[in-house]
């Protein structure tokens, strides 16, 4: 069954001739087994982050015909690989015993720019997890420190296909990192939410004041050559965010992490399965 985000692609005309020339090119036959093939299976899977890249969605490339046994076993195979991985899924975790223990390892950290979400993960991150911020990436591209405020336009492109991959490793588990700290600035709850799920993450909200973002913007003096941008994205962050809390139900918090190392600022924690 489709997820949700991926519903309208996969009810779209474009996919349904997409897919249909497809089978039709593989003369109806799996092409895993060789029996008679009637689903169009994408190689990289589908999420919020590639779905409208048709290099993943339509490219022939990405597909393969399988009949609806081969499917089920190339999905069961997929949750195999990475069972039992150091890097588990969020939520599950298993013992020396083999028993199953609660243990969250991906947090998806959202804030407006100055609000903290560097602070709070530099003060949470241990010395093996993983952290995926756009901005360090984007700096890294340019042979410069995460802390360092330039302009990124000229490696902005770049450094989102690298996010995308980062974002799949997380997704898929990939890798022998303990904990996955991933940094957004997206300021849609909504967006929050199916980030959090696709990724199986804990939400971390940092909800800082816009008065107190803006102070903190002022008085960083790496961000004095784009202070007034800042200002400017801080300003619009706030208004999105609140905007879209009217078209979002958001419940009260599980957890409340306030004021422990994030410069006192309020910030929420909500488990991926709550509606936000």
């Amino acid at each position: 069954m489709a997820r949700d985000f991926a519903r309208v692609f996969y009810d779209s005309q474009q996919w349904r001739k997409t897919s249909k020339a497809y089978l039709s090119s593989k003369n109806y036959i799996c092409e895993d087994c060789g029996g008679a093939a009637c689903i169009v299976h994408h190689i990289r899977h589908l999420a919020p982050w590639n779905i409208n890249d048709p290099e993943i969605t339509l490219d022939w490339g990405n597909l393969k015909a399988v009949c609806e046994k081969c499917h089920a076993e190339e999905h069961a195979k997929d949750d195999k690989a990475f069972r039992g991985k150091p890097a588990k899924l969020n939520g599950i975790g298993f013992d020396e015993n083999g028993d199953a223990v609660e243990s969250p390892n991906v947090f998806l950290v959202c804030g407006s720019p100055g609000s903290g979400k560097t602070t709070y993960v530099l003060s949470h991150k241990g010395q093996n997890d993983l952290v995926v911020d756009l901005d360090y990436i984007c700096a890294a591209l340019m042979g410069e420190g995460g802390g360092v405020r330039l302009d990124f336009r000229p490696v902005l492109q770049t450094a989102l296909e690298v996010r995308r991959l980062l974002y799949e490793c997380v997704q898929q588990r990939r890798g022998k990192w303990e904990r996955a700290f991933v940094v957004t600035a997206t300021a849609d709850a909504l967006e929050m939410r199916r980030i959090a799920q696709e990724l199986s993450a804990e939400l971390v909200l940092i909800d800082t004041p816009l008065k107190e973002c803006l102070q903190r913007i002022r008085n960083d003096p790496q961000r004095n050559r784009s202070r007034r941008k800042f200002e400017r994205l801080a300003a619009e962050w706030h208004e999105k965010y609140k905007q879209s809390l009217q078209r979002v139900y958001i419940p009260p918090p599980s957890g409340l992490k306030g004021g422990e190392n994030t410069g006192g600022q309020a910030t929420f924690s909500f488990p991926s399965g709550v509606r936000v």
